[in-house]
C-alpha cells in the first residue's frame, strides 16, 4: 500500500460539501454494499496484470473504495467494483440522487447542461470530425448533448441507464432509450460520430464496451471522449485535490497517456487528445504495447499532494516543465502583464524566452505575423492570459507549425 497521503484513509469522512440527500442516499448505498445486496468483483488491469498498489481507500463522499495503480502500466482504477448487475441497478436507483443531488431531473438542469453539447459540436468539428451524419451517445443522460447535434442537422440517437432521465429527454422530442450499449438493437444501424462524455469511465468492461463501439462507428467515423483527466488538477481542476477527483461511479482515472495506450489496445487512435481530457479517435489496427507510467503518475499525484491546493505554485511549476523543453530563443510569451510579471519572476531559467506581447499592445494577428516573418528559430508560443482562457484558440492556424501552450488551462 502507497497512500497519497494519510487524508486518503478510510475514516468515513466526505471530503466535499453534501446535501441532506446525498447524505441519505450515500447511507442507503453503503448499506445495499454491506448487506450483499450490491455484489463486487476483483478486476484484472487492462494491460492483462494484476499487480497492484493501493493509493487511496475512500472516495471524495467518504465511502469505502480501493484507487488502485497498475506497477506494470500506471492506470489507476478502482477494485474491486461492482459487478455489472449491480452497476446498472446502481445507475437507475442510486447516481442521480448522490452525484446530481437532485430525485430527478429539471428544466433549469437541462438547459445549463445543454451548452456544452454546443462545446462538444465545436470542438469535434475543430478535429477534424463529420459536419453532418449520424450521431449515437451512450450515456446521454436526459440528452443534453444529443440536442445540440439535433439543432445543427445530425440524425441522433442517445441511451441512458436512468429511466427518468431518458423520459424527460423524450418529452424534448428526443430519440433517446434506456437501455446499455450492448443490449439495444441497433440491426444495421452505424454512426458517423459516437459520443462518450464523462462516461468512459464508468465502464467496467472496457473491452466489451469499446468492442461494441468499435463495430458501431463508420471506418471514416470518429469516436468522442470526455472525461477528468489526472492531470487536469494542474490547472485547478477539483480545486488541485486528486481526493476530490475519486468516486465510486468512476472505476478508471486517465491521464493522456494511460488513456491513449487503451485505446490502443482495443482498436483507436487519437486525432487529438488533451490532459484535460477531451479527444476525438478513429478507427486503427489494436496495438497492445505502450508505455508504462506508473512512477510518472504517482510522482505527479504526490506533487499535486504536496502542492496542497496553491495554484501558482502549479502554474509556476508547470511554466518552468515547458521553458525547459527549449534552447536560447526558441520561447515568445503572450498574455497579460501581471500573468507575464509573475510567470517570468518565477521561470529558472530565461534564457530561452526572445520576448513577450501584451494582448493591450499586440493583437494575436500582429503575434501572428511577428511569428512568421521575424521569428526565425521560435518554436513555442506560451499563452498566459487569465482574462480570457481560451485566449490560445486565437494561434490556433499556427498549431501545425510550433508547439502552442495555455499556462492556466488545457487546450480544449
Amino acid at each position: 500500500m502507497n497512500l497519497i497521503s494519510e487524508r486518503y484513509l478510510d475514516d468515513g469522512c466526505a471530503t466535499i460539501e453534501l446535501t441532506e440527500l446525498q447524505k441519505e442516499h450515500i447511507r442507503i448505498f453503503t448499506e445495499k454494499c454491506r448487506s450483499g445486496e450490491y455484489r463486487f468483483r476483483d478486476r484484472e488491469c487492462e494491460c492483462g496484470h494484476g499487480d497492484f498498489e493501493v493509493i487511496a481507500k475512500k472516495d471524495r463522499y467518504g465511502i469505502p473504495m480501493d484507487t488502485v495503480i497498475c506497477k506494470n502500466c500506471g492506470l489507476i482504477m478502482t477494485s474491486p467494483c461492482l459487478d455489472d448487475k449491480s452497476n446498472n441497478e446502481f445507475y437507475d436507483k442510486d447516481y442521480p440522487l448522490i452525484y446530481r443531488a437532485v430525485e430527478k431531473p429539471s428544466e433549469e438542469q437541462f438547459l445549463e447542461a445543454r451548452k456544452d453539447g454546443d462545446t462538444i459540436v465545436d470542438f469535434i468539428r475543430r478535429h477534424k470530425g463529420p459536419l453532418s451524419g449520424e450521431v449515437l451517445e451512450t450515456g446521454c443522460a436526459d440528452g443534453r448533448n444529443i440536442i445540440a447535434f439535433k439543432e445543427k442537422g445530425y440524425d441522433t440517437l442517445g441511451l441512458d441507464l436512468s429511466h427518468s432521465y431518458v423520459e424527460f429527454g423524450r418529452s424534448k422530442g428526443l430519440d433517446l432509450f434506456c437501455s446499455d450499449l450492448s443490449s439495444f438493437d441497433f440491426g444495421d444501424r452505424q454512426f458517423d460520430i459516437i459520443v462518450l462524455s464523462h462516461v468512459l469511465e464508468h465502464f467496467t468492461d472496457l473491452g466489451k464496451e469499446l468492442g461494441v463501439i468499435r463495430g458501431l462507428l463508420k471506418d471514416e467515423g470518429v469516436l468522442y471522449i470526455a472525461l477528468p483527466g489526472i492531470k487536469n488538477l494542474s490547472y485547478g481542476a477539483y480545486r488541485a485535490d486528486f481526493l476530490q477527483m475519486l468516486q465510486n461511479a468512476h472505476i478508471f482515472n486517465f491521464s493522456k497517456k494511460s488513456l491513449c495506450r487503451v485505446m490502443k489496445k482495443y482498436g483507436f487512435e487519437s486525432v487529438y487528445c488533451n490532459e484535460a481530457i477531451a479527444g476525438v479517435f478513429r478507427k486503427c489496427e489494436p496495438e497492445e504495447n505502450g508505455e508504462n507510467v506508473y512512477e510518472e503518475t504517482l510522482a505527479y499525484l504526490k506533487s499535486i499532494e504536496a502542492a496542497k491546493g496553491d495554484l501558482r505554485l502549479l502554474w509556476h511549476s508547470r511554466a518552468n516543465d515547458i521553458i525547459s523543453k527549449y534552447g536560447p530563443g526558441e520561447v515568445l510569451l503572450y498574455g497579460g502583464a501581471a500573468e507575464l510579471d509573475d510567470c517570468v519572476q518565477n521561470l529558472k531559467d530565461l534564457d530561452s524566452i526572445k520576448g513577450f506581447f501584451y494582448p493591450d499592445r499586440k493583437t494575436p494577428a500582429q503575434v501572428i505575423e511577428y511569428i512568421r516573418s521575424a521569428g526565425a528559430g521560435l518554436k513555442c508560443l506560451l499563452v498566459a492570459d487569465m482574462a480570457d482562457l481560451n485566449r490560445v484558440y486565437d494561434f490556433e492556424e499556427l498549431f501545425d507549425e510550433l508547439d502552442v501552450y495555455s499556462l492556466y488551462s488545457e487546450i480544449y
